[in-house]
């Protein structure tokens, strides 16, 4: 929804969430305070039973703010902290996304929505209400960063090989696996712009707070798109790898038809978590697969799953094995949607193969 709000629900907001916090005794709200070349919003005194009053710098803002938007907000409502000589700055929006709040954060500034949602830190005072529905919330362009084609970029700039360096849009679109148009690449890098997870510079884009960015990726990945079998084999272990690395060798064409995935993948990449399921993408044809492997479908009882994936992009190559094995950063996300170990699994592939190259 992109619906503007009047300033005084805004105003309102602020105002309802304060008075329900011990403490604060009595508030005064001064609007438009002129401070020279610029006019404030608003200037709030929150006055605390026994510890003073607390003077408030107030940006009320009538539509949802983008991460963008939220760093540009916070260097403004600074100098205006510093020229009224005020205590703290809160800015107050219908709808402040979990990005937009983590910059004002950062920053020093805090935040409300008209649901409720705030993070105040002034003085003595700390209120901290999150998870509460927004109406106003605007997921679907948060979302337009996880998308089949969107994540072909992600596994590229995400990669551990490639966190630091510079990126041309047309050098986008080429290290995306597969390939996408540079019309598309440009679409991806101006949505990563947009939630400041990338910043252009004498070097170009460079992707900015990776492991936040792979941790937004992760909360927002949805297993449920690929395709799912359960198979019994009568190969178990070192067995089943063999002839599954066997078998993509041998029907490679113009590029690979499978990867072991999953916590199959992260025994070989970061051993830690064992599991008695060989796990794996597979994008030929299923009954060549089950011929090679020996597998006989099943409802339950399964030692091999089969995932036809979404999207061919989940199987970017992987430089850390010289087996066919998803990268990384996409065992990384698909051990982070798994039930059982998973989050276990994941954090180990992220302490061995990713966490000192986002560090650097």
């Amino acid at each position: 929804m992109n619906i503007a709000v009047k300033e005084m629900e805004l105003l309102k907001a602020l105002e309802a969430v304060l008075q329900r916090v011990p403490g604060i005794g009595s508030l005064d709200v001064e609007r438009e305070v002129d401070i020279g070349e610029k006019k404030l919003d608003a200037v709030v005194h929150a006055h605390l039973s026994g510890l003073g009053s607390q003077r408030w710098v107030v940006e009320l803002k009538s539509r949802p703010v983008e991460p963008n938007l939220a760093r540009l907000i916070a260097l403004d409502l600074g100098e205006a902290v510093a020229k009224l000589h005020a205590d703290y700055a809160v800015l107050v929006a219908p709808f402040v996304s979990e990005r937009s709040a983590e910059i004002l954060k950062e920053a020093g500034v805090g935040h409300c929505d008209l649901s409720g949602n705030c993070y105040l830190a002034s003085g003595p005072l700390l209120v901290d209400r999150s998870g509460r529905a927004n109406a106003f919330a605007r997921q679907a362009r948060h979302r337009s960063l996880f998308t089949a084609g969107a994540e072909r970029v992600l596994r590229a700039v995400l990669d551990p090989a490639h966190v630091g360096r510079g990126w041309t849009v047309r050098e986008l679109a080429e290290a995306a696996w597969p390939g996408i148009s540079i019309g598309h690449a440009h679409k991806v890098a101006k949505a990563l712009e947009t939630q400041e997870f990338l910043r252009r510079d004498s070097n170009g884009l460079a992707v900015k707070e990776p492991e936040k960015l792979l941790g937004a990726w992760a909360v927002e990945y949805r297993a449920n798109r690929n395709e799912e079998h359960r198979y019994y084999s009568p190969h178990h272990g070192d067995e089943l790898r063999e002839r599954f690395t066997e078998l993509v060798t041998d029907e490679r064409r113009a590029g690979p038809l499978g990867a072991i995935a999953s916590f199959s993948a992260a025994e070989l990449l970061a051993p830690h978590v064992r599991q008695h399921r060989f796990f794996a993408y597979w994008l030929g044809d299923l009954s060549v697969l089950e011929r090679r492997l020996e597998l006989k479908a099943v409802g339950s009882g399964e030692n091999v799953v089969v995932r036809v994936p979404y999207d061919e992009g989940v199987l970017y190559p992987s430089p850390e094995s010289r087996l066919p094995v998803t990268c990384p950063v996409q065992t990384y996300v698909d051990l982070r949607s798994s039930s059982g170990r998973g989050e276990e699994a994941a954090q180990a592939v992220f302490d061995a193969l990713i966490r000192e190259a986002y560090s650097r």
